[in-house]
């Protein structure tokens, strides 16, 4: 091994063992144990524009019921409402209240999965439970929810009202809202319906296109009930190469394979193809994904890092900035992106293990 491998894997010895880490921070702080003159910022800890979002007040359900009372409540105060996540993990400003008289609904206790349908593969949770938790729990009766997101911190309620997906071509595509077979949201009403009413949506309902990634803004989903698969086994390589066929090549390769996925790397004129099929599920490989990019960072070198960027931004070292970004690349490639052949070392590719241990990775929420 050459000495610049040997300084990247200190470096990444260093992230590991030094430093203080700790799972993201609560997204709502309240200045009274009432949870009254609140702000709100998402996982990233800033929003693009740098601002901070206020409400006069945050509110967290733990039933349906008590999700049925809050709306209708704010509804016949005319209060402007929005919805937060656990995590509160949108970039842009979804979860901001317009002003600072409005009211946030958040869905962290709303965690609860409420029927696994091992005969219809089918499974119906909260809308606050995390993706983390809908993989685990049906890995336990055999199921799985064939595409998703890569980071487990995401609620279902969350990446449904954006849109968010896994990658595929195939079926009915990778976003997770197409596998709704039922829906659950409280919205708004008239007096007549007590300030709030609970529309029950079905797969082949007109209106469920609606509510599918609504952004939030209809209503705040309570339940969903989704369509799963059988549990099997996923055979993975990652094959970097230079970027000139990608364009080509891109629409070719998807159709070729169920799970592709392209990262990119333009100024680098690289990019990694994953080469990510099905296979049967007596195939020996007992793989893990533990993302890098998504452990636990020692406090210290986040600091670092940051102090490190605003550095050259501020310089307009470019020169410089190339330099870290192919640091952080070979890092990864270095690392198999985090992957293992059997939860504990990475011996080369394939790497074949069960869809629930492979398709999604977030480890930095638990770990001290």
């Amino acid at each position: 091994m050459g000495g610049p491998n040997i300084l990247k894997l200190s470096w990444i010895f260093f992230m590991v063992y030094f430093g203080k880490c700790s799972p993201p921070e609560e997204p709502i702080k309240c200045s009274s144990k009432t949870n009254l003159n609140c702000t709100i910022t998402n996982s990233y800890g800033a929003f693009p524009d740098r601002a901070v979002c206020k409400a006069a007040q945050a509110v967290f359900p733990t039933t349906e019921e008590e999700l049925i009372s809050v709306v209708a409540n704010a509804t016949k105060e005319k209060r402007k409402m929005k919805v937060a996540t656990r995590f509160s993990h949108s970039i842009p400003k979804l979860v901001c209240p317009d002003g600072e008289d409005g009211l946030l609904i958040s869905t962290k206790f709303l965690n609860k999965i409420i029927r696994v349908d091992q005969e219809n593969m089918t499974m119906t949770v909260e809308s606050g439970v995390t993706l983390r938790q809908l993989i685990s729990e049906a890995a336990k009766a055999g199921l799985v929810l064939p595409y998703a997101p890569y980071w487990w911190g995401l609620t279902i309620g969350g990446l449904i009202g954006t849109g968010a997906h896994g990658s595929t071509l195939w079926g009915l595509g990778s976003s997770v809202h197409d596998y709704i077979v039922q829906l659950r949201i409280v919205t708004p009403a008239e007096a007549a319906h007590s300030y709030a009413k609970v529309r029950t949506l079905e797969n082949g309902n007109p209106e469920l296109n609606a509510a599918r990634v609504s952004l939030g803004v209809l209503g705040v989903i309570s339940q969903v009930t989704l369509k799963l698969e059988r549990m099997f086994k996923r055979s993975i390589t990652l094959s970097e190469r230079n970027d000139s066929y990608l364009s080509k090549e891109a629409a070719i390769f998807g159709r070729q394979h169920e799970f592709a996925d392209f990262t990119w790397y333009p100024s680098q004129h690289k990019v990694v193809y994953r080469i990510d099929d099905r296979v049967p599920a007596n195939t020996p490989g007992n793989a893990l994904n533990d993302f890098l990019g998504f452990r636990s960072t020692a406090s210290l070198v986040l600091a670092i890092l940051r102090t490190t960027e605003e550095t050259q931004e501020s310089i307009s070292d470019a020169t410089a900035k190339c330099s870290i970004a192919k640091l952080t690349t070979s890092t990864l490639k270095i690392g198999a992106y985090g992957l293992t052949n059997n939860g504990l070392v990475f011996t080369g590719y394939p790497v074949v293990g069960f869809h629930n241990r492979v398709q999604a990775s977030g480890t930095c929420l638990d770990r001290p």
